[in-house]
């Protein structure tokens, strides 16, 4: 009989051979590439041997430009004067901007969904802390997921099947990350915009606190974002490389990107904070207050700031590691772990949030409880003895699916509630 040491040895042995041996199977059939995310470009580019089967070419390249289309219904982009939509041909079209008249906004969805919005002139920058309303329901990285965001706003009330604020004096709270990866983003942001205008009037309000996705979009990178968008920016500003096209769907002279740059990166309604990603004790210790990090933030949005800001307060407010739109720290797990590790070993001493760190965070900000997304749970749940809410969970991509989650405050508790009308309590509501 063999002796455990010789049969790990034997695992060993064989789980390498095998690792190494499907990922040159699996490199030989599939392809492998490298992106030059700047300029557009393959590094390189090995097709696969699937592209005999997808009909297309087969080899081995460099330096080639990275193939981007268009791909059915998309915008409208206001850019200065003009107006830029995507046809369902994938064809881009520009017109004038009509003064006062609202924007048709279609999706390319199974239902062909639509909607109407009208421009504002102004966007006015919003304060930092609001009472808590009777009724609030909070989510958080949609990605572009119209489908799945509006079956939860239907279901929980805030909006009509027209696409209209049916939630009365209550608050809806948008957590950070509702653009990139997602084939939806220009209508998630116009129907954002709606509803801020319609809350409004009705007496409730839209809160939209900006994650580290909106604020890459701010400076043009679009790492994340589908093809189709990186095409439209292409055609629209005239320019092939990437890093220069980015700017020009959310930049300084269009409608979204003044919008965007009016919002906050961190609120407080009542005794809950919210924040895309986390707060660390870092930012206590400079004494970054809530108007002192939206500040900073709404400073630099537009411009990759952080490493020439690296080691200053600001830098802290910008930072991968300590930014409340980038933090890991509430959420550490060994993936996280061994991605930090990997990634910048220097940095690998980066650890979870203490129970105490986060209590001297809260009494810093006045707050009784941290909602925060950015890190996937899944299911929207509680931590921290209940003074962390986690809302980012993988939302389901279709409409009604029970996946699509959302936190619920009302009536003195907290619930997770689905796109289906599923209600859990969860704990009892700060006050």
């Amino acid at each position: 009989m063999k002796r455990p040491r010789t049969i790990l040895k034997i695992i060993v042995k064989w789980g390498l051979i095998g690792a190494v041996g499907y990922g040159v199977l699996t490199t030989l059939l599939l392809g492998q590439n490298a992106v030059d995310e700047q300029a557009g470009r393959y590094t390189y580019n090995w097709s696969g041997l699937d592209a005999l089967v997808n009909d297309e070419p087969l080899g081995f390249f460099i330096d080639q430009p990275v193939p981007t289309a268009l791909d059915g219904v998309d915008g409208p982009y206001v850019v200065g004067r003009r107006v830029f939509t995507v046809d369902a041909r994938s064809r881009l079209r520009s017109a004038p901007l009509r003064a006062g008249q609202p924007l048709p906004v279609r999706v390319g969805n199974a239902d062909q969904d639509s909607f109407l919005v009208a421009l504002r002139p102004a966007h006015a920058r919003p304060p930092e802390t609001y009472p808590l309303p009777t009724r609030l329901l909070a989510v958080s990285d949609i990605e572009g997921n119209f489908d799945g965001f509006v079956s939860l706003l239907r279901r929980q009330g805030v909006v009509d099947a027209g696409f209209n604020w049916s939630f009365g004096r209550g608050h809806l709270v948008l957590n950070g990350d509702f653009v990139d990866r997602g084939g939806y983003v220009t209508p998630v942001l116009w129907l954002i915009y709606r509803l801020e205008a319609q809350a409004a009037q009705a007496g409730g309000q839209v809160h939209y606190v900006l994650g580290n996705h909106e604020v890459m979009m701010l400076y043009g990178d679009q790492s994340y974002a589908q093809y189709k968008y990186i095409e439209a920016a292409r055609q629209i500003s005239g320019r092939p490389r990437w890093d220069q096209a980015g700017p020009a769907l959310f930049g300084a002279d269009t409608e979204l990107g003044r919008w965007l740059r009016s919002k906050n990166v961190a609120e407080r309604l009542g005794p809950y904070l919210f924040v895309h990603a986390g707060l660390k004790a870092q930012l206590v210790q400079q004494g970054l207050t809530l108007p002192d990090l939206n500040r900073i933030a709404r400073q630099h949005y537009g411009h990759r700031a952080a490493r020439r800001l690296a080691g200053t307060r600001a830098g802290l407010v910008l930072s991968s590691y300590h930014s409340p739109y980038w933090d890991r720290s509430l959420a550490m797990n060994w993936l996280y772990r061994a991605f930090f590790f990997f990634r910048d070993p220097r940095g690998a001493a980066y650890h979870r949030t203490t129970p105490a760190e986060l209590t001297r965070v809260l009494r810093f900000y006045r707050a009784q409880r941290l909602v925060i997304g950015h890190s996937v749970v899944a299911n929207v749940t509680a931590d921290y003895d209940g003074r962390v809410l986690k809302i980012d969970v993988k939302h389901g991509q279709a409409k009604n699916t029970g996946r699509t989650q959302g936190l619920l405050i009302e009536n003195g508790a907290e619930y997770r509630v689905d796109d289906r009308g599923g209600k859990a309590r969860l704990g009892t509501a700060a006050r």
